[in-house]
């Protein structure tokens, strides 16, 4: 087997700085990422992966079970406060792919993940040695001219990012958020409403669509090029200015358009470009193809319940259920007290010994505490800097389980109305309880 791939991690990048919020650090995988580099094909047998930062901050202990299982060796880069620029991770990863690149000439495709325009040099150097070079990053944050010098590019979900609309705890008024002339023309006529229950919202959905059949200038948009997502989704945070897909039962907004356009004569359009838009059902753009509708099928499909449980608050992204079993007896039996989560993330994965991988482990306890049984202290510092106590109650690890399926219930309950048995069965057992 040739071993012919080479990894770097541009870690602040990914963290976006060392100002980075407990969700970045939470949701981030590096196993995930890599996975997605795979689908492209260009990744081949992995001979050095190298991740680049300043370890010696205690918040990044959350990481270290992951990095071990994966065979990355950590780089340490030193003198960083939070509100420094991060700058020199890229340096030092930059430095070593050179000298990879003149002392292994076997090695010849390099995965750079981040998205960093410093890095366009780099790639062009590396093809003038040969190489070949994928790039990585979240679309956000991705320079356009380092993406355009790869070979291939990746762009990965944004661990911080909600489903393609801003939260409504970061809108602003909704009087300033109106930037396009339709949704202007919109607004003279279809009034917003206060209330985000799941059913108003939906009928809000439909009254805009209708309303955009009628308009003149948008018909003739939806019989062409088609409506961008982004003046839908203006229109809607118009009439619904706290609209959130989430807080309606789906994980993205192209899902509840999607939806919403059941039974209408407008469809969701994915154009041979990628891109997306809401057009008139029979519109015949060669090559474009019409996603099918979402219904009562899809909301309570396992997929969905995911979805929604891993976006909100509270967030409770699930691994499986044997693993949630494993690290809740061994949380119980142990008792986790004034211990950090970075440290328990390690110290269950070791006493566990491999039947549990450390990205499971860090899951679950994120789940439990999610769920509210551990305290945290201080209360008024980030998860990743306090100690977590396992509550005096909670007596064994079916009490952990039992508490955790009532959050997931209570969770998809409030979204979506109603729940499925046997689909709430299928992510977290009640025997498991």
């Amino acid at each position: 087997m040739a071993f012919n791939t080479v990894v770097l991690y541009d870690i602040e990048n990914l963290l976006k700085g060392y100002a980075f919020s407990t969700q970045m650090l939470s949701n981030l995988s590096l196993q995930e990422i890599l996975e997605s580099v795979s689908r492209t094909g260009r990744l081949s047998s992995i001979a050095i992966q190298r991740a680049y930062a300043n370890w010696s901050d205690p918040r990044l202990a959350v990481m270290r079970g992951e990095i071990n299982e994966m065979g990355i060796e950590p780089v340490q880069v030193f003198g960083f406060s939070r509100d420094q620029k991060r700058n020199a991770a890229d340096i030092q990863l930059a430095i070593d792919a050179i000298d990879i690149a003149h002392v292994r000439p076997s090695l010849d495709v390099f995965v750079i993940v981040s998205g960093d325009g410093g890095f366009a040099s780099l790639a062009k150097k590396l093809h003038e040695y040969g190489r070949t070079v994928v790039g990585c990053a979240y679309p956000s944050a991705t320079n356009r001219t380092f993406q355009a010098v790869c070979d291939e590019f990746v762009s990965i979900v944004d661990p911080e990012s909600l489903p393609e609309l801003v939260h409504p705890s970061q809108a602003t008024p909704v009087g300033p958020q109106i930037t396009t002339p339709l949704v202007l023309r919109l607004a003279r006529t279809v009034r917003p409403v206060a209330s985000d229950e799941r059913e108003t919202v939906i009928a809000k959905a439909k009254e805009i669509l209708k309303w955009l059949e009628c308009d003149a200038s948008s018909r003739s948009d939806l019989g062409g090029r088609g409506l961008h997502l982004s003046v839908v989704g203006e229109a809607i945070r118009h009439a619904v200015p706290t609209f959130d897909p989430t807080r309606v039962g789906f994980g993205k907004f192209i899902e509840f358009l999607q939806f919403a356009c059941a039974d209408t004569s407008l469809c969701v359009l994915r154009l041979l470009d990628g891109s997306v838009v809401l057009s008139r059902r029979s519109n015949t753009r060669i090559g474009a193809e019409a996603l099918p509708d979402l219904g009562d099928a899809y909301i309570h499909s396992i997929e969905n319940y995911r979805a929604v449980l891993a976006t909100g608050t509270p967030v409770l992204r699930l691994p499986e259920h044997q693993d949630i079993q494993e690290v809740a007896a061994w949380v119980a039996l142990v008792r986790l007290r004034d211990t950090d989560l970075g440290v328990a993330i390690e110290t269950v994965t070791d006493a566990l010994e491999g039947q549990v991988s450390s990205e499971a482990t860090k899951r679950a306890l994120l789940c439990f505490i999610s769920a509210g049984l551990f305290d945290r202290k201080p209360p008024d510092l980030p998860l990743a800097e306090q100690k977590l106590t396992l509550q005096a109650g909670v007596v064994s690890g079916q009490d952990i389980v039992a508490r955790l399926r009532a959050a997931v219930v209570d969770k998809l309950q409030r979204t979506l109305g109603a729940t499925r048995d046997e689909v709430v069965a299928e992510l977290l057992p009640a025997d498991c309880a």
